[in-house]
């Protein structure tokens, strides 16, 4: 799998052992997998009855991770999950009396789509569920200030720290453009947006395909690459059919990261509809590729972006959305301009840095727990 979360996990397990701190990673296995990672080990699973390919871990530790998950192994669990790899988290985090952090990195009322039963019950399920288990935790991480807030209003009790999950600049930093155009037949000197992401109904995908009909009207030289897959990707295609934009649109379904960088770095324009996001990693990493943003304006949106500096914010709308984008296309300068200060935004939302203060909250959790734990014996 490759979305925000897996991102998040890998970033900060590679900085923090580079900083000398020991990771382990347990996590679902996938059928697509290929090869056995150091220090990850896969609970067997089963795949979620859809066209997502989503797997649902069973939670039975596997022999060579039951052997490792005992009290002495490990100082923290950090859970990223709060449905069954975060139940598994839990139960060890009660069973040996090990610190749990949790990071909330999803809006789940906004997935509740996903399950066929009555809406209104499924998302006051869904605020229950995000509650219950952010109370659970010695320490929350949640990616965003409104997403924080958020949890407060949830009635969420555990200290929370708004911690993003930073960006990789090295990583990105390595990747070059290559012949990624060529591969995909987009001309050299048409303008390219790009949109990276799972093409998913809350990504608001079908108002990026109408706004791009429009611009096609004003600028029909300028293409549209889609880097990513998911569950709507049939109906995508088809509508993209419908609206007659097949000759400037590219999809490319799942791609390696690499690709995913590459195709990222061969554009002009980031744009995303999407108003569900807790973080807008995918923005940064487009930010760090001196990319300027045009966005539907969101919450996540608005943390990362000021407007008229580093992107455009528009309202959910056709043809707003297209007129800031063709704005963009057709000032150069502007484009450039804006593109370099995302760069250095970007620069100031490093990987490392934010992996500093993940392990700060860390230190904090683990000194709170000491503390407690000699305040009782003393008692």
């Amino acid at each position: 799998m490759l979305n925000g979360v897996v991102v998040s996990v890998a970033s900060f397990a590679r900085i923090l052992a580079e900083m000398g701190h020991t990771v382990t990673i347990f996590t679902a296995s996938h059928p697509d997998q290929h090869g056995q990672e150091a220090g990850v080990y896969h609970f067997p699973s089963v795949m979620w009855p859809s066209r997502a390919r989503y797997p649902l871990a069973i939670p039975i530790a596997p022999g060579d991770a039951r052997a490792l998950l005992q009290p002495q192994q490990f100082d923290l669990i950090h859970s990223n999950s709060l449905m069954l790899m975060g139940y598994v988290a839990n139960i060890y985090h009660r069973r040996w009396h090990i610190p749990l952090v949790f990071t909330y990195h999803t809006l789940l009322e906004e997935y509740t789509h996903y399950i066929p039963l009555p809406q209104a019950l499924m998302r006051h399920r869904a605020i229950d569920i995000s509650r219950h288990y952010s109370n659970t935790a010695d320490h929350v991480i949640t990616p965003a200030t409104h997403v924080a807030e958020l949890l407060r209003r949830y009635h969420v009790t555990s200290p929370i720290t708004v911690i993003p999950t930073g960006i990789d600049l090295d990583v990105i930093d390595a990747i070059p453009a290559g012949n990624f155009r060529e591969h995909h037949d987009i001309p050299c000197a048409s303008p390219l947006l790009v949109y990276v992401g799972r093409l998913a109904r809350e990504k608001n995908i079908a108002r990026l395909l109408s706004a791009f009909q429009l611009i096609l009207r004003q600028e029909p030289d300028t293409y549209l690459l889609l880097l990513g897959g998911g569950p709507l990707e049939t109906e995508i295609r088809a509508m993209v059919g419908e609206l007659h934009i097949e000759q400037r649109v590219r999809m490319t379904g799942y791609l390696p990261r690499e690709e995913v960088l590459q195709g990222l770095h061969s554009a002009d324009i980031f744009v995303f509809p999407s108003k569900t996001e807790t973080q807008g990693l995918v923005m940064g990493e487009a930010m760090a590729c001196n990319l300027p943003v045009v966005a539907v304006s969101s919450e996540a949106a608005r943390e990362i972006i000021t407007e008229q500096c580093e992107g455009l914010l528009t309202p959910d709308d056709d043809m707003q959305f297209a007129d800031a984008i063709v704005t963009l296309i057709r000032h150069a300068p502007l484009r450039l301009h804006m593109g370099r200060q995302a760069r250095l935004r970007a620069e100031g939302l490093s990987a490392r840095c934010c992996t500093e203060r993940l392990i700060s909250v860390y230190r904090q959790v683990l000194e709170g727990r000491t503390s407690s734990v000699k305040a009782k014996e003393s008692a």
